[in-house]
């Protein structure tokens, strides 16, 4: 593919990624996508058939990025290279966690990486919560508050104050994972 195509294709993905992102699959048109990266229709159906797979390619391209940015292990270098990812993407991060999450027919999208996230904050929350249900509870949690937590600082922070919003999460997600103060049996 030469670099004008593939630079064309970049835009489209970037484009659809926008349009989809604020309204979802099923409430975001062809013409809204072409508009939103700046090309013809014409231009969107030489790459792509549809718009399932528009957004499909979306998706996997979100899901792409945030792979290669983030490590395997809970940890809060994983969490920091997840701000960072959803920073560099935002409207992908969104589209995946928000919209993908809840359609039914791409959820596994978001699913595959929730659940890995999720077995993840599991074994880091092992030494700290010796009860099996109140551990996948909290990873649980944790890992759903994350996701929220940064897409309404993705709307609403500004890019300066990153390192703000990554420090009150640590310490939101601590909160949740085991509460100070908190005896069994209370």
């Amino acid at each position: 593919m030469s670099e004008r195509r593939e630079q064309t294709t970049r835009r489209i993905l970037d484009g659809a990624a926008s349009a989809f992102a604020k309204a979802g699959y099923a409430a975001t048109s062809m013409e809204e996508i072409a508009s939103a990266a700046n090309v013809s229709k014409l231009l969107l159906y030489r790459d792509f058939t549809g718009k399932r797979e528009l957004y499909q390619a979306v998706l996997e391209r979100t899901l792409a990025r945030i792979r290669e940015c983030v490590p395997d292990e809970a940890s809060n270098v994983a969490l920091r290279q997840l701000i960072l990812a959803a920073r560099a993407d935002p409207d992908g991060f969104t589209l995946m966690f928000r919209h993908a999450a809840r359609e039914p027919e791409f959820a596994h999208f978001a699913a595959e990486w929730h659940e890995s996230s999720v077995r993840a904050a599991e074994e880091q929350l092992r030494p700290i919560e010796p009860d099996r249900v109140l551990r996948r509870w909290a990873a649980e949690a944790v890992v759903s508050t994350t996701y929220v937590a940064i897409i309404a600082w993705l709307e609403h922070g500004e890019p300066s104050r990153d390192e703000d919003f990554y420090q009150r999460l640590i310490t939101v997600n601590r909160a949740v994972a085991k509460p100070q103060g908190v005896q069994r049996g209370q």
